[in-house]
């Protein structure tokens, strides 16, 4: 799969928007001073988290069977 492909296919997941989203919403938080620096670090970091362990769970899904 070439850079294009992959890039391709990272912008069409409802994963990646979700994370982005998570992560504006914590950026916004921040700058009206609603949350502390700390506090939107732990949600940034729990939000890459969560994107990184469903990646991991749909790559799990299509990994090819072993004989």
């Amino acid at each position: 799969m070439t850079f294009l492909e992959q890039l391709k296919r990272i912008l069409r997941s409802r994963k990646f928007w979700v994370l982005i989203a998570a992560l504006l919403a914590t950026a916004a938080a921040y700058f009206t001073q609603e949350i502390t620096v700390w506090q939107a670090l732990q949600a940034a970091l729990a939000a890459l988290a969560v994107y990184s362990t469903g990646v991991a769970i749909e790559d799990n899904g299509n990994a090819s069977p072993q004989s």
